[in-house]
């Protein structure tokens, strides 16, 4: 037992350590992306642990592991206690009189039902599956509708994924929740998968006295490639490239939820892409593999032209259908900052500072674009954290408990 906790002592120290290193070299940062994200969610554990290995160190009279103990223990309420509240900028953007909410907790559970059709997608014929998840009998009812887009990069994921919990606690506040499965690519282009989420609208709109929901009153929800979709979805509602039927009913929405988004396509560098690299090292293959491996990336079939760049930035440039020196206007039509305006719906942006993508400045450009333009948004950043901190380990996670305390404030206001 004394060796266990003398060697989870150190594991814990090291664990909470990384979380407050960002190395330059990308290929380092990309294969501790997920041991960050692991310690992050952790943290109250790595604290506990740590707090009683030194306790143990000082009565063993060890002093490398109270060191240790102390240092990991010291790193983890640091960790904890530099995550924001953004309680302030609600009270300033929305209303200087607003009250926390305090979402309703049921016994019952909620109705939660998988595998619902919504549509028969038109470009494909395939039917369009949707979770939906309403609030426990005799909740009071918001009127709020959300819909949610899972994350992947454009080329992996679904619906369910790694959400239920979170999706378990909205309905039981009392909202609607239809979380969709977007096609992806190679099957769909990104246009296509931004009208999937429109077609999504539509029907809550067309659905919405069923189910207790105000058609003024949907949100858009989404992490990374959803969150990018969504914010197209919502700012460039009448753009007709996202349209997907010729339907008098209109696809406006009333907020949007995004989570780490690709804000901008032009300043998307998906794999750190280095011209100069001519023979990668072993930690630059083991980078690469690992990304190719999750995002499902098949490197003999990329386009080996001239370019040096790896397989997730030659991935990108496939789905675009070319460079953006190319084509610069369908990387515009593709980045939600190009369509900011006046009517834009209201933005909570969260993200988190070290994210293994480099997507915490544009999102900050995003926001103050939106400030500057005069449309609601709060934007939230989350120290040491990188893309997916909410993902795991729910439960018991500082950073996803965080996070659900903003939505929660936010979809208030919205609803």
């Amino acid at each position: 037992m004394k060796s266990t906790l003398k060697f989870l002592t150190y594991l814990s120290a090291i664990g909470v350590t990384l979380l407050f290193i960002r190395p330059k070299d990308n290929a380092v940062r990309t294969l501790i992306w997920f041991p960050k994200m692991i310690s992050a969610a952790l943290t109250p554990v790595i604290g506990l642990t740590a707090a009683l290995g030194a306790l143990l160190g000082l009565v063993k009279g060890d002093g490398k592991l109270t060191s240790a103990g102390l240092l990991g223990a010291g790193l983890a309420a640091k960790f904890v206690a530099e995550i924001p509240n953004a309680r302030e900028q609600f009270a300033q953007e929305f209303d200087a009189n607003w009250k926390e909410p305090y979402p309703s907790r049921r016994i019952e559970p909620v109705d939660f039902q998988p595998n619902l059709i919504i549509a028969e997608k038109p470009w494909s014929g395939k039917p369009f599956y949707t979770d939906l998840w309403q609030p426990p009998a005799g909740t009071l009812r918001s009127g709020l509708g959300i819909i949610n887009s899972h994350g992947g990069g454009w080329r992996v994921g679904d619906k369910d994924m790694l959400t239920r919990q979170f999706f378990r606690r909205l309905a039981e506040g009392g909202h609607v929740v239809l979380d969709i499965a977007y096609s992806l690519y190679p099957e769909a282009d990104l246009p296509t998968m931004v009208k999937e989420i429109n077609l999504a609208v539509i029907w809550m709109k067309e659905n919405c006295q069923h189910y207790q929901i105000n058609p003024e009153r949907i949100v858009l929800m989404g992490g990374s490639a959803g969150a990018h979709l969504s914010l197209l979805a919502g700012y460039a509602p009448d753009q007709p490239e996202f349209q997907p039927t010729e339907t008098k009913q209109d696809t406006n929405v009333r907020g949007i939820v995004a989570y780490y988004p690709v804000v901008d396509l032009r300043s998307l560098n998906l794999q750190h892409n280095r011209q100069d690299l001519k023979s990668p090292n072993v930690l630059d293959k083991a980078a690469d593999a690992m990304l190719n491996f999750i995002f499902d990336l098949h490197p003999e079939t990329a386009d080996q032209d001239k370019n040096e760049g790896k397989e997730m930035d030659r991935s990108l440039i496939q789905m675009l259908g070319g460079t953006q020196d190319q084509i610069p206007e369908i990387y515009d039509l593709l980045s939600p900052i190009k369509h900011i305006n006046k009517k834009c719906p209201a933005t909570l942006l969260l993200q988190g500072s070290d994210d293994v993508f480099d997507l915490a400045r544009p999102v900050r450009k995003l926001y103050l674009t939106l400030q500057e333009t005069g449309v609601p948004s709060i934007y939230v950043e989350y120290p040491h954290a990188e893309h997916g901190f909410d993902l795991i380990f729910p439960q018991i996670s500082p950073l996803a408990k965080a996070a659900t305390r903003e939505v929660e404030r936010f979809l208030t206001m919205m609803a």
